[in-house]
């Protein structure tokens, strides 16, 4: 059913109101044309971390008579060489197995999650792949997710430590 919008009631207002915003500190009254003066910067807009060299030497800001120092760049540190070409071995082939590791423990991850589709699924399919199901693949589910909950948390432990001992020897 639509809406008619005559049989809505109307609403009617007899009075007009009218809103006066004031502000709570006093200002000096602007044109008629309620336009807001801009003020002109009174210096060259220096941009963000310019050299106070590259300003006229002829005005000098106020800033700078009362003591502030000027701002000196300095050239970016070079990284330090920390490890040697056989730690650089070494942490390169740790990286490797690490990244093995964590798709071995994707992969497992995925079969876990095939394994509980097909369980849920076992229901609605006919009754032979239930029973099938339920003799083989209902048995390895629950250590299968043990093993996987084991070993997450064992890689978040060693995780871990590993970055405690970074941080000892720093």
């Amino acid at each position: 059913m639509a809406l008619s919008y005559h049989l809505l009631p109307r609403l009617q207002f007899t009075k007009t109101v009218r809103f006066t915003v004031k502000s709570q500190t006093p200002t000096e009254p602007s044109s008629e044309g309620g336009e807001v003066p801009q003020k002109k910067p009174s210096s060259q807009g220096l941009g963000f971390g310019s050299s106070a060299t590259s300003a006229s030497n002829s005005s000098v800001s106020s800033k700078q008579k009362k003591g502030r120092a000027s701002i000196i760049r300095r050239s970016p540190v070079e990284k330090p060489v920390l490890f040697s070409e056989e730690d650089e071995a070494k942490a390169k082939e740790m990286g490797t197995n690490e990244s093995a590791f964590v798709v071995a423990w994707l992969g497992l991850g995925g079969v876990i999650l095939v394994e509980g589709l097909a369980l849920a699924t076992s229901g609605f399919l006919p009754e032979e792949w239930d029973k099938l199901f339920v003799k083989y693949l209902y048995p390895s589910f629950t250590p299968t997710v043990l093993l996987f909950i084991a070993g997450t948390t064992a890689y978040g432990v060693i995780k871990y430590l590993q970055n405690e001992e970074l941080k000892g020897q720093k």
